[in-house]
């Protein structure tokens, strides 16, 4: 009897606003039932879970906690419906709005493609998408033209705040005044380091890398591999002790060192390579900036649009007519 009472309200509920067609006002702009039944399309929802999940459909048309959960998502759409047609007014208080007829020709280009690929005529596809629960095509028309009405808005508010966002060359030359050390490169050895805690084993390694071993051979016979074997910045003592870099920045290139002993561990060492450091010249990261500064104001920009699309929202005025027989 409890199921039978919420499904009964809920219908009378329904019924009384089809008959009132107003759920809600947006700054005099009517929504009307058509609106929100298009937008939330529980008729389909419903549809995909009967063929997907049965025993959940079963839950959500026959029992009080199904009629609620559809009632809570139906509100939910119904408060997405809200922002959305308060941004298409946005829009046109910044004067970016679309126009009606570009709208309507791209709506119309849509149902025509679909036609097409489709093989159908508009008698056919009307009675396609009411099988597939999308209402008539009529219905399937006006929410393509909100859809599109919005989305535009939106690509045409986004541009808008974006038109001023030209970068200077007082601009990039001003960032990188003040992030030099960010283009800065350090110095970078291509070192050759072996590590043993054997005096006599390190002597004799040495000498193999002045000879030309490779580490394949010098594995093999020493069963050590390089503890370093490539490129490194100046002075990093992750893999290096900092005793060593004093040594290693005086070498020339091609210089194996002699044996070094820190604490209790002796180190072989070869400078293969030298890259001298710097810093990037300013024409050299120009470019790099420039797209740094443009992602930078692209940042603020979409910030600012929010903050002032949350304004204009809070200053609207938002009448909510529709009053939820089991939801409160």
């Amino acid at each position: 009897m409890k199921k039978l009472t919420v499904f009964l309200v809920l219908f009378i509920s329904l019924l009384t606003f089809a008959q009132q067609d107003i759920v809600a006002v947006v700054n005099g702009r009517n929504v009307t039932m058509d609106e929100w039944n298009r937008e939330a399309n529980v008729q389909k929802l419903l549809l995909d879970i009967q063929n997907s999940n049965q025993t959940f459909y079963k839950v959500l048309t026959t029992s009080t906690e199904g009629a609620i959960l559809i009632e809570k998502y139906k509100l939910e759409v119904l408060d997405q419906l809200i922002r959305k047609v308060l941004f298409i007014q946005f829009a046109e208080k910044l004067g970016v709005a679309p126009d009606d007829k570009t709208v309507k020709e791209d709506v119309d280009n849509e149902i025509k493609k679909m036609l097409t690929e489709l093989k159908m005529t508009e008698q056919q596809l009307d009675e396609y998408l009411v099988q597939l629960g999308m209402g008539k095509l009529e219905d399937y028309r006006q929410k393509l033209y909100f859809q599109r009405k919005y989305s535009l808005s939106l690509a045409n508010a986004y541009t808008y705040y974006l038109k001023n966002l030209a970068v200077t060359d007082e601009e990039i030359k001003a960032y990188y005044e003040k992030n030099k050390d960010k283009y800065t490169v350090p110095a970078q050895y291509d070192l050759l380091v072996f590590k043993t805690n054997n005096k006599s084993t390190a002597d004799t390694l040495r000498l193999d890398v002045v000879k030309g071993l490779s580490n394949d051979e010098i594995l093999k016979k020493y069963n050590l591999s390089p503890v370093v074997n490539g490129y490194v910045n100046i002075n990093d003592t992750s893999k290096i002790p900092q005793s060593l870099w004093i040594l290693i920045t005086s070498a020339v290139k091609g210089t194996t060192l002699p044996v070094q002993q820190v604490g209790n561990e002796y180190y072989v060492v070869k400078v293969r390579d030298i890259k001298v450091g710097g810093t990037r010249t300013l024409s050299e990261v120009s470019e790099e900036i420039k797209n740094t500064l443009i992602a930078s104001k692209q940042e603020e920009a979409s910030k600012k649009l929010l903050e002032d699309f949350e304004k204009f929202r809070k200053d609207s005025k938002i009448e909510i007519r529709y009053k939820s027989p089991i939801v409160k």
